[in-house]
């Protein structure tokens, strides 16, 4: 019931209106379970905007400190903060919003329109969540190629440079860790909340 009074009269008298077709319960349920993936996803989304840029000021601040600033530093942390900051706005564009939808259409082909948004979000988690972990490797990369001759020694006696392979791999490992381990969370979540919810929204377009 808490979900239903979120709903709006207009959005009410709509689905009375020209979602005739369909049992009030079932039209009012779908689109309060769809104003409830909305409302979470906004409040996940505000936490991981604050917390992208906790991190890359951390950076920043952490860079700054360096005796020497390497031109590579500049190229890496610039491609990591412009892939970030692209991802990010293609990311928002693309979520799923219950503001965007036209509750005055019918039934059909609003469920289509949901439907096509839900599948568009899901989308992000593909090739354009891939490119973007490839060029944070990437930048994290170049990074780090400009701070390797200020800090990675070995700690031995004689203060022998580390290979600087060593710390490529490692780089790159564990941001390609992080992606993946992003990316089955989020299938995670597509199964558990979007998927129910397009094959509840498919009845709909059938109709």
């Amino acid at each position: 019931m808490k979900l239903l009074k979120n709903m709006t009269m207009n959005e009410l008298d709509y689905l009375g209106k020209i979602w005739g077709e369909i049992p009030a319960t079932d039209s009012t349920q779908t689109i309060a379970k769809l104003k409830k993936l909305d409302f979470f996803q906004k409040r996940i989304n505000r936490l991981k905007v604050v917390a992208i840029i906790l991190i890359l000021t951390s950076l920043i601040i952490t860079l700054s400190f360096l005796s020497n600033i390497t031109l590579e530093v500049y190229i890496g942390v610039s491609i990591i903060i412009a892939s970030t900051a692209i991802f990010i706005g293609y990311y928002l564009k693309n979520q799923f919003y219950t503001s965007k939808l036209d509750y005055g259409v019918e039934s059909a082909r609003f469920a289509h329109e949901a439907i096509t948004m839900l599948r568009r979000q899901n989308g992000i988690f593909g090739l354009p969540f891939l490119m973007f972990i490839l060029f944070m490797i990437a930048g994290a990369n170049i990074m780090f190629l400009g701070m390797i001759p200020d800090s990675a020694m070995t700690p031995d006696s004689e203060s022998v440079p580390a290979n600087p392979l060593y710390f490529h791999i490692i780089f790159s490992v564990l941001i390609a860790l992080s992606g993946f381990l992003g990316l089955l969370v989020r299938r995670w979540r597509i199964r558990r909340e979007v998927n129910p919810l397009i094959e509840e929204l498919s009845r709909f377009d059938k109709e």
